[in-house]
């Protein structure tokens, strides 16, 4: 079966996204029938070495992306997952050698459609009398050496890299052959390593394989083939560990030495993700003693919808290091080149926050040591019930809201057992207080405020509280003051298919058995919040992220929030 695409036609997709390109970068030039895009200069007189690289479509912002002054003088783009042909390298070179007699470096990505096509049009423009050099990209060590083919390695994004330093170098001034060497130093002291999650989509086909929920491809190439082996899906910090150590082994790296570092998106991989995956990059290397000068991250070479990451490391010599990291730094108007000034080192360390310590203020009427024992009991089931829960309360959550309202209430729950033993069991009001604090910080979002305002405000009212000799009497007037809470800030009411809709009949439940003992009373209760939750199915939602869906189909189900409150209550009935 064919995968989703957003297209007008599959012959006219590449023409039509460089099209796109040039209209978000309007100073770069279009050459349609060549697929060629030249920087904005190209014509014009100049003395300075001209650099252009190329390949198949489908690795966008790869190379167009990253045409302009202090990198790419042109770029060439190929079919998708193609080469382009030799007449159009042919034309990118001719094109940037009008009025330029200092030389073109034609940096190739070492594929054998690239080789063919990028080096039968080098041999063309040298019998034109053109001065032309080539350095062949080609970093992947995912692969051992022992095992790899004649074609040689892979190119991966770590080429963009190499058109950084090259065009930095170019600009300065530098001969043909200084450029070249540059470039091929760069070339020499790169490793990449990948993992897909998921193989890439190519628009009117399939998949190109298909992985299980519990495994990843290491080694997953650019064109959407398989990877060397796969191997489990774990952490973001155990797979960066496999491809950190692979590539440690293939530079030889060693503690002291110095490196830049990219980590490129496949294309389907989040923000979220990427960001992670960065953190354990730079964190393993500085933990053995590597030094990461520059952390590039970002979308530069990608295989269409793939999911998945690329990291690039650079060891950069010891006698080039300030060479290396001016290029590196050298400003650039390539528009999708992920460095900026933000990437050079801070003079400001950002410490982490000191770890808040709970309050030892104690508010409220206090408890005997047994009644803390109990409510420490019912604080205990309550939170391993919602964190039990947390599939069933996501699966509710998904269609209306955005599938996590199970994860933030585990959240919460485990916030609460990592406290449990200092928190002031004693003083409810304290506690409380305690709790909307726990909320806020471990939840975040919508759950998190309305959590926590509701603790709040119920710790307001129990401040108050002088007499205690009815606790369900009290516990009701309190539960009230967070209901009252809530309703202020959110503008829910009962009926919109809301936590509301558990939290409120409850209540009143509650206040109905107020004579009762503690086991019979919130047995009544938790009997009254099933229903009510139950009741949620057949109600259309006016409040929350849930009222700004229409489609019938996913308003049939119980609310997740709701579903939540009752799952709570009813652990609290079970412990008393």
């Amino acid at each position: 079966m064919a995968g989703k695409s957003l297209l007008n036609s599959l012959a006219d997709a590449v023409n039509e996204s460089l099209t796109g390109c040039i209209l978000t970068y309007p100073h770069l030039e279009l050459h349609a029938s060549k697929r060629v895009v030249l920087k904005p200069t190209w014509n014009e007189p100049s003395d300075k070495v001209s650099v252009i690289s190329g390949g198949g479509s489908g690795h966008e912002p790869f190379s167009a992306g990253f045409v302009g002054d202090g990198m790419l003088s042109a770029s060439v783009s190929g079919s998708i997952y193609a080469a382009p042909p030799s007449g159009h390298v042919l034309y990118a070179i001719q094109s940037v050698s009008t009025n330029n007699k200092a030389g073109c470096l034609v940096i190739i990505p070492n594929y054998t459609g690239d080789c063919l096509n990028f080096g039968l049009a080098i041999e063309k423009a040298r019998y034109l009398g053109i001065k032309v050099s080539q350095v062949i990209v080609g970093e992947d060590c995912s692969i051992p050496d022992d095992e790899v083919g004649r074609a040689g390695k892979r190119a991966l994004p770590g080429i963009v890299l190499v058109l950084k330093v090259a065009g930095a170098v170019a600009q300065e001034g530098h001969s043909l052959e200084e450029v070249t060497n540059f470039a091929q130093m760069v070339a020499d002291n790169m490793a990449s390593c990948s993992v897909g999650l998921t193989a890439c989509t190519i628009p009117g086909q399939g998949r190109m394989f298909e992985l299980p929920e519990d495994e990843i491809e290491f080694g997953q190439g650019l064109h959407g083939e398989a990877g060397y082996k796969r191997i489990k899906l774990q952490s973001s910090s155990k797979t960066t560990a496999i491809m950190i150590d692979t590539i440690v082994k293939a530079l030889k790296l060693v503690k002291g030495n110095s490196v830049a570092v990219l980590v490129n998106n496949f294309g389907g991989l989040s923000q979220l993700e990427q960001g992670v995956v960065v953190k354990d990059v730079v964190t393993q290397l500085e933990n053995m003693e590597i030094l990461p000068l520059r952390v590039y991250a970002g979308l530069v070479m990608t295989s269409l919808d793939s999911v998945g990451v690329h990291i690039t490391i650079l060891k950069i010599p010891e006698n080039h290091k300030t060479a290396v990291i001016n290029a590196l730094d050298e400003k650039t108007d390539a528009p999708r080149w992920p460095g900026c000034s933000y990437s050079l080192p801070s003079k400001y360390y950002n410490a982490p926050a000191k770890e808040e310590k709970l309050s030892k203020t104690l508010v409220g009427p206090s408890l005997t040591s047994e009644q803390e024992k109990l409510l420490k009991i019912c604080l205990e089931k309550a939170c391993r019930e919602i964190i039990e829960r947390e599939k069933i309360i996501n699966d509710l959550d998904r269609g209306c809201g955005d599938g996590d309202c199970g994860m933030t209430l585990k959240h919460l729950g485990e916030g609460i057992l990592s406290t449990i033993d200092k928190l002031p069991l004693s003083h409810l009001s304290s506690l409380l207080s305690e709790l909307a604090n726990i909320a806020e910080d471990h939840m975040g979002g919508t759950s998190g405020a309305i959590y926590s305002l509701m603790f709040t405000a119920a710790a307001v009212e129990m401040s108050k509280i002088n007499n205690a000799e009815n606790w369900l009497k009290v516990w009701a007037q309190v539960w009230r003051a967070g209901i009252n809470g809530i309703m202020k800030y959110s503008k829910a009411k009962l009926g919109d298919k809301t936590m509301i809709d558990v939290l409120e009949p409850s209540l009143n439940e509650l206040d109905k058995n107020l004579y009762l003992s503690y086991k019979e009373a919130a047995r009544k209760v938790a009997i009254c919040a099933e229903q009510r939750s139950e009741a949620t199915k057949h109600m259309v939602p006016r409040a929350g992220r849930a009222s700004y869906v229409k489609q019938a189909e996913y308003l049939k189900g119980i609310d997740a929030g709701a579903f939540a409150v009752a799952t709570w209550i009813n652990a609290i009935s079970e412990a008393l």
